[in-house]
């Protein structure tokens, strides 16, 4: 008996408390057909991010032209075809869609760039005459 009448307090309470109708003057409340958009503007950029090499195949000198990183420091590295690091570099990027130019002193081959900051990497491959 205890039982059956603490489990009809439980449903009262429950269909008491969790039952009242929402009235249509409350604002606080979206409307079903309503969507709510943040409009902030918080700095992020959201490009993805892009490398273009030339020339290439390259001699001695190359142009990297880089676009969607963010402000700051890049790291740049070029690796032989076996994965070797053959040159890394720190370049300050200014807006994020800068040039970069670069003097080689490399051996003829296949030599990967890859431009790389916080999350952001990407890579292309270059060759050297």
């Amino acid at each position: 008996m205890l039982k059956a009448s603490l489990l009809v307090v439980t449903f009262f309470v429950a269909t008491h408390c969790f039952s009242q109708a929402i009235s249509d003057t409350d604002d606080s409340i979206p409307k079903k057909d309503t969507i709510v958009l943040a409009t902030k503007d918080v700095g992020i950029n959201i490009e993805k991010p892009s490398l273009k090499i030339y020339p290439n195949p390259a001699k001695n000198k190359v142009s990297l032209q880089v676009a969607g990183f963010e402000t700051g420091m890049a790291k740049v590295r070029i690796m032989d075809d076996k994965g070797k690091v053959v040159r890394e570099d720190d370049r300050l990027l200014n807006n994020g869609t800068d040039e970069i130019n670069m003097f080689l002193q490399l051996q003829a081959g296949m030599y990967f760039i890859s431009v790389s900051e916080k999350s952001k990497v990407v890579r292309k491959k270059l060759m050297v005459l």
